[in-house]
């Protein structure tokens, strides 16, 4: 059986597809893209694969996503994983879900929790 919902969602992750609890591992170190926001500026973000290893209803584990975090998430991975994104290859987190503002409207954003914490250190 196919899952619609998540075959239609296309390669990345987002938080329409999410319950919260999912857990992810990431697959690689990263890569840059530039964008183009709502308003027409260009932005660079930062792209990772992740393997789905417990999902839900819409994430079948062993799928790849594509995983971009937004600033808070990036400053959680840091705190948890230094600032090298190297060594975040094989690191796993789980998601939970909440209310945050994204280009001027109020929708349900990916939270990310590291399981694999290096040791926490201020930024």
């Amino acid at each position: 059986m196919v899952n619609a919902k998540e075959f239609f969602s296309g390669n990345y992750l987002k938080a329409e597809l999410c319950k919260g609890g999912e857990v992810f591992e990431i697959m690689d170190e990263g890569n840059m893209e530039e964008i183009r926001t709502p308003e027409g500026k260009i932005k660079v973000v930062l792209n990772f694969d992740v393997k789905v290893i417990e999902g839900s209803e819409n994430l079948t584990p062993g799928k790849i996503k594509t995983f971009t975090p937004n600033k808070s998430n990036g400053d959680i991975m840091v705190k948890a994983w230094k600032s090298n994104t190297s060594n975040w290859n094989g690191k796993r987190f789980e998601i939970d879900l909440a209310k945050t503002q994204v280009f001027g409207k109020i929708k349900d954003s990916i939270v990310v929790i590291p399981l694999d914490v290096v040791e926490v250190q201020k930024i």
